[in-house]
């Protein structure tokens, strides 16, 4: 088996308007020992560069290992599709942070007319994530500093080099193969088609097992989702601060259920409530509520909240289908 990492510049960082300048690419066999590697060039369609020239480096912090010349005299894309094309076949795809560069390569086939590449691609970003339970965004560079990996920045072939020394260490440092990381973390590989693609998504990270936690994003999501198909019910209706509605949506939908086994219906909108939950921190909700004169309106702490709907631990929600669902929505 061999696997293919890539990664692209764009001059704009734009992914509409033809800036792909150039795509390195690293054929790695199936222990990610590097095999070739090619740093391709392209003439981008914009007129100007404003990322990765000199011009720009104060205003961006790019700078490209190639000068704007030496770009503008690079073959079109068109004339170099047919060599990149080649690299794709029969091979798995990685990158590091792929998303842009996904867009970069299909938006430059797009301006030319040409079929976008059809591959089955991992993000070793996202895999490094999964494994470090890492919630924020971590660049190339750190990661390579974490390593004593030494390269040079923004050269496409060497930021696709770097990523397949990042993905080996890591594999080693874990004692697993990339499809033993693949099954333990039920990771859905990425899909780049002809009329868009479909992003890597881990049924352990939306199952929340190993310790691993859902992103703000996805709670939201799920919060709207559960809170549509909520009963319509007359009666007393109990509204949360938006503290409370924003904290952990499992903690949130557990008492929102108790108060409806207590006979009770929950509203996010403060003005037709009858009984508001606080957190201790007045809120835009509280002062609708405070200014609200013609009606009672009981107001509870949380803790006392707790107690009254009987609220011990969170139920179990098995949220695993519907975002994997969420998740296998085509991105064009």
């Amino acid at each position: 088996m061999e696997y293919l990492i890539f990664d692209t510049e764009s001059c704009t960082g734009r992914s509409n308007d033809g800036s792909l300048c150039s795509i390195g690419l690293v054929v790695c066999d199936e222990n990610f020992n590097i095999i070739k590697r090619e740093d391709i060039l392209c003439n981008p369609l914009p007129k100007r560069f404003t990322v990765g020239d000199k011009k720009n480096l104060k205003r961006t912090g790019i700078s490209f290992a190639y000068t704007v010349d030496e770009f503008r005299k690079a073959p079109k894309f068109c004339d170099i599709y047919s060599k990149i094309k080649m690299f794709f076949k029969n091979r798995t795809v990685l990158g590091f942070s792929l998303a842009n560069d996904v867009k970069y390569l299909n938006d430059a086939c797009d301006k030319y007319g040409l079929e976008r590449i059809t591959y089955d691609f991992l993000d070793i970003q996202f895999i490094y994530q999964l494994i470090y339970n890492e919630q924020n965004s971590v660049g190339l560079k750190r990661l390579a500093d974490k390593y004593g990996i030494d390269y040079l920045e923004h050269r496409s072939d060497e930021d696709a080099v770097v990523s397949a020394k990042l993905l080996k260490a890591v594999l080693s440092e874990n004692g697993l193969t990339l499809d033993e990381v693949i099954e333990k973390y039920g990771i859905h590989k990425g899909r780049n088609l002809s009329n868009g693609h479909y992003n890597n998504f881990s049924d352990a990270l939306f199952g929340e097992k190993f310790g691993l936690k859902r992103s703000k994003k996805m709670q939201s999501s799920l919060l709207y989702e559960y809170m549509k198909k909520l009963p319509r019910k007359a009666g007393k209706k109990v509204c949360f601060s938006s503290k409370i509605e924003r904290s952990d949506v499992n903690y949130v939908r557990t008492l929102i259920d108790l108060l409806y086994e207590k006979g009770y219906a929950y509203t996010s909108n403060a003005d037709v409530c009858s009984v508001f939950v606080t957190d201790g921190e007045k809120d835009a909700r509280e002062e609708i509520v405070d200014k609200i004169k013609r009606r009672k309106i009981y107001k509870v702490p949380l803790a006392e909240f707790e107690r009254d709907v009987g609220y011990s631990e969170n139920f179990v929600y098995n949220d695993v289908p519907l975002l994997d669902k969420f998740s296998s929505r085509l991105v064009y």
